[in-house]
């Protein structure tokens, strides 16, 4: 009997011992990288990255739980302190939280609630290269010792990794397929819809295509003065024609509104039925107009549909948001 716990007793002391050691000779941090090229936009593809809301297109550990994961978003979604705590049959529980945001990188920190409390700090980056854009994502998952010792027993990179390369693939699938390809660039979310007719208040004119801007400053101005609580919707541009020859187009810039009794000064009612239309969604700044219309133009032209009226509905634009990277334009053009 002494013999067998003197047995036990130098077993333990050499458990000790090896977990000592591991612990000291092992990593501590575990870190995991994986890349795609994506046939998109840097800007869309960051659209996808930076907002939690749209992770559920492509995030890995939402597939695991089927799409059935609760979660409860704070924050605005995008910006540094927004994130997300959610519960899954299969992924546990946890809370999710972005750190800090650039033009091309996000980071986030992960906490583990359940089944056992634990965290991690992830990277993803997305980088212009010659009009697609290559994505990394990176995780730092940490182990203090002694639990670090337990690392020489499982190769923690290829247990995590199929996961990062599932994301990646899924971004990529859902990017791709909600994307339209016109000469060697992308513009997001092209799509046929059913324009929902307005009544307009604007003030229409044939303007110089170097004078619209001038004329859109000038129009809002008088519009956003006399208008008032009549409006009910965006800004927008209505383009009639557009002649490319004389350069001039037939254009007004109105607002919907709900009551046309007293007009403002110089404008005219501009009814708009519904219709079937094909909409382009811009976000961003205005540098890609022309480029989201050429996109536009070309799915029309594939699909043997008829143009008509062009309408821009600046959703959210200069007058709400200063940062031009939070623009938002739907471009409806109206077809049969």
């Amino acid at each position: 009997m002494k013999k067998f716990l003197r047995f036990i007793i130098v077993m333990l002391v050499l458990v000790a011992v090896a977990v000592i050691v591991l612990s000291v000779v092992e990593p501590k941090d575990v870190t995991v990288t994986r890349s795609i090229v994506i046939k998109a936009p840097k800007d869309v593809v960051f659209d996808q990255i930076v907002k939690f809301k749209n992770w559920n297109n492509w995030s890995p550990w939402y597939r695991m739980d089927s799409g059935k994961m609760k979660m409860t978003y704070y924050g605005m979604d995008g910006t540094p302190g927004s994130g997300y705590t959610w519960e899954g049959d299969k992924t546990g529980a946890g809370d999710m939280r972005d750190s800090a945001v650039s033009g091309t990188d996000m980071l986030y920190n992960l906490t583990f609630t359940k089944p056992h409390g634990g965290g991690a700090w992830g990277h993803l980056k997305a980088e212009d290269t010659a009009g697609i854009t290559k994505v990394t994502w990176s995780c730092v998952m940490h182990f203090g010792a002694p639990s670090n010792a337990m690392l020489v027993f499982m190769n923690m990179e290829k247990m995590l990794a199929p996961d990062f390369e599932n994301g990646l693939k899924y971004m990529k699938e859902y990017v791709e397929s909600h994307s339209v390809i016109v000469s060697g660039s992308v513009e997001s979310d092209i799509k046929e819809v059913e324009f929902p007719g307005h009544v307009y208040e604007g003030i229409r004119k044939s303007v110089s295509m170097d004078e619209i801007q001038k004329f859109f400053m000038e129009s809002y101005s008088v519009l956003g003065k006399e208008l008032g609580p009549k409006v009910n919707g965006a800004a927008v541009g209505l383009y009639y024609s557009w002649d490319t020859v004389k350069k001039v187009t037939d254009m007004a810039a109105a607002f919907s509104v709900n009551d046309t009794s007293k007009l403002a000064t110089g404008a005219k009612v501009m009814n708009v039925p519904a219709s079937k239309a094909v909409l382009g969604v811009l976000k961003g700044s205005y540098g890609k107009m022309m480029e989201t219309h050429r996109s536009i133009g070309k799915y029309i032209a594939e699909k043997g549909l008829q143009p008509g009226l062009v309408v821009e509905e600046y959703v959210v634009g200069k007058l709400q948001e200063p940062d031009s990277n939070k623009w938002v334009t739907n471009i409806y053009y109206l077809v049969k």
